[in-house]
């Protein structure tokens, strides 16, 4: 009787679980054949179908490992993986590898990596153990988010990474919601938040030689480069809506020579699966990936432990945020922030770092079927 209840579980959390894996597994086949294809676009993307490969292949081991290895012991660790995590962004600052104008790579031989991705994992486990240890609703609470989120989106900031920054905000506001923060003081605090965005863009566009005085050329040229989607002034947007506008119902193909588009297979990998695939691939990518947040969402209702909910809320509302803003920025509709598409973009960290954030999901959806 009890061998077959043992059974009975296995079978329960492995479909489950499967609910998740399959919908990764056709995002990565198609991310594979947009890497294929992007070699077809210009020379710069030869060989990332070979790299993405690897990174797939490294990115389940590390996957199957992290679901492996106990969770009160990763949390355990949280800490001083939290404290290492923060040692490499300070570290990076100083010796990472430039590229496209950020310090925000690591470079050991023919490997590169970026903390600040690899990171998010250590951020939101200890985070959550931050949320789950204390008691009561105080402001003291708010108070801890906000300095565990502020010290990596100060180091993150300074590469400069904008874009990744915001996934942590966006994570650190999931948590919140779900945790004991007394909503009034957070209200609060948001009103603050508020009052000084506002301050900060009436500077930058009403007093722009005041505003690079106060932050630097450089920052200027960023924040320049946010705004520029509202007059469709990016080479990268225009090239992105031709390339869409072109493909139609079934795309190009993907061996058809199509427009060049800067970083098509990173930032913006979506247009590149519509104009290989066309628009019937680009409706079936969103429905995966609403799929999955749906089966996210679903998951942190039936978590039962104050701890579960913490960390899934988390990684809901940073992928949710992703997906959106990757998909609205290649039609124009948001900034170019450069944010990644998961499990579809090119790029070993990001990539990785799904990986190691699905780990946990699946961790908990395995406890939450164990205990049901």
């Amino acid at each position: 009787m009890i061998f077959a209840n043992n059974k009975n579980m296995k079978k329960k959390i492995l479909r489950k679980n499967l609910k998740y894996i399959v919908p990764i597994v056709l995002l990565l086949s198609i991310s594979l054949l947009d890497m294929y294809g992007a070699a077809f676009i210009s020379p710069l993307y030869k060989g990332v179908l070979v790299k993405q490969s690897l990174w797939v292949v490294v990115g389940f081991i590390v996957m199957f490992l992290i679901y492996k290895i106990d969770l009160k012991l990763l949390l355990k660790y949280s800490f001083l993986f939290y404290i290492l995590g923060l040692v490499l962004l300070l570290l990076v600052l100083f010796f990472g590898k430039n590229v496209n104008g950020a310090n925000s790579w690591f470079k050991i031989g023919p490997v590169s990596f970026q903390p600040s991705e690899l990171f998010k994992f250590f951020y939101i486990l200890f985070l959550a153990k931050v949320i789950n240890k204390h008691k009561g609703s105080s402001f003291k609470l708010l108070l801890k988010i906000i300095l565990v989120t502020f010290l990596p989106c100060l180091l993150i900031f300074l590469e400069p990474d904008t874009g990744v920054v915001l996934m942590y905000i966006l994570m650190m506001i999931g948590v919140i919601f779900v945790s004991r923060v007394n909503k009034k003081q957070l209200a609060i605090i948001s009103l603050i938040f508020i009052v000084g965005i506002s301050s900060f863009m009436s500077l930058y566009f009403l007093k722009q030689d005041l505003f690079i005085k106060m932050f630097g050329t450089s920052f200027f040229y960023r924040m320049d480069r946010l705004v520029s989607f509202a007059d469709n002034s990016s080479y990268q947007l225009k090239n992105a809506l031709v390339g869409i506008g072109s493909s139609g119902y079934l795309g190009m193909g993907i061996t058809s020579k199509k427009i060049y588009i800067p970083e098509v297979t990173t930032d913006f990998v979506f247009s590149l699966t519509i104009c290989n695939f066309g628009l019937f691939v680009g409706v079936l990518v969103i429905l995966i990936y609403a799929y999955l947040l749906f089966r996210i969402y679903l998951e942190i209702f039936e978590s039962k432990k104050y701890l579960y909910k913490c960390i899934l809320s988390g990684i809901f509302s940073m992928m949710f945020f992703q997906v959106l803003e990757h998909i609205f920025m290649n039609m124009g509709l948001t900034p170019i922030t450069g944010i990644t598409l998961p499990f579809l973009s090119y790029g070993g960290s990001s990539l990785i770092s799904y990986f190691m954030l699905f780990a946990l999901i699946l961790k908990i959806t395995t406890n939450n079927s164990s205990y049901s």
